[in-house]
């Protein structure tokens, strides 16, 4: 038989406060309420749960079994309540999120600028990473993670796709020529990623716009698991590099970098953010799932 939560709450928190004033201080009812509620507690159960003396509140034997049982109950609703009083409060707090490192780039930063003059009692903890982190054990509230997810203890939400092209420094083209087709990659130096490896060795995908993807061979000078690793052998004009044209774009503009056969497109890259399963999302990751969804640079959404 289920007996009256409100009973075996009242007596966690004589428990844990350990008299019957200073839980009739908090629960803010009446002591002679908090001892008959324990009373008629005690008699539902059948057992004793509380030694009573005027200097003294302890437990007997039965009582620690029953309140080491009822402890974890009490936590899961004051959790459930603040949960609650978040919905109502709004997003408000520290938020811990994990990018890529190669998310240092001038457009990125002026987003978590705008989400901050947004939602001003949501502060931001940035941790930047090569690698995915396991968001349950480093307690990261998101991830922003490009490409597939193959994790499927993880929840995520596309948040914008990116188109990718092929770039060089000048100083690199000046030396070795400008390729003028997708076939003449193979005779250039290449900076790749090392999953661009296939059966036939490492290729780029690449299509014109309207066509499908083929793959074309690369010789890749520096392989890398990270883009911007790569980043900085291209600026430095060690090669060509498959790379997000968001990402490049500041380059560009500067005259750092060179977009190589823009006739030719490569294959987009997904943003997401991801949860974990297990946790219901909070109003402040709701909030930054939705500003960035709604503020990423036109065209990439």
């Amino acid at each position: 038989m289920i007996r009256d939560l409100n009973d075996t709450l009242v007596f966690v928190c004589v428990v844990r406060l350990g008299s019957f004033t200073a839980a009739a201080h908090a629960l803010q009812i009446p002591k002679t309420t908090v001892s008959r509620r324990v009373r008629e507690l005690e008699q539902a159960i059948g057992v004793q749960l509380l030694r009573r003396t005027t200097r003294q509140l302890s437990l007997t034997e039965a009582g620690a079994v029953y309140y080491e049982q009822c402890k974890s109950i009490a936590d899961t609703l004051e959790h459930a309540e603040r949960a609650v009083h978040q919905l109502r409060d709004g997003p408000r707090g520290w938020l811990r999120v994990t990018v890529p490192f190669s998310f240092g780039v001038s457009w990125f930063a002026p987003l978590l600028a705008g989400f901050r003059q947004a939602y001003p009692e949501i502060r931001l903890e940035i941790l930047a990473s090569h690698v995915p982190m396991d968001l349950v054990g480093e307690e990261i509230d998101v991830a922003l993670r490009l490409g597939a997810l193959p994790d499927s203890s993880l929840i995520a939400r596309r948040l914008a796709s990116f188109p990718t092209g092929i770039y060089a420094a000048p100083e690199y083209l000046a030396r070795h020529g400008t390729p003028q087709t997708p076939e003449e990659l193979l005779h250039h130096q290449t900076l790749t990623l090392h999953q661009a490896r296939r059966d036939v060795g490492y290729v780029w995908p690449l299509r014109r716009e309207g066509g499908r993807l083929r793959d074309y061979r690369v010789e890749p000078s520096i392989l890398a698991n990270d883009p911007a690793l790569l980043h900085d052998a291209l600026l430095a004009g060690e090669g060509l590099s498959l790379a997000m044209d968001q990402s490049m774009q500041a380059d560009v503009q500067a005259g750092r970098l060179i977009r190589v056969l823009p006739e030719w497109i490569g294959p987009p890259q997904d943003l997401n953010a991801v949860t974990a399963r297990e946790h219901l999302p909070s109003p402040k990751v709701k909030a930054l799932i939705g500003y960035l969804k709604a503020y990423m640079p036109d065209g990439v959404a």
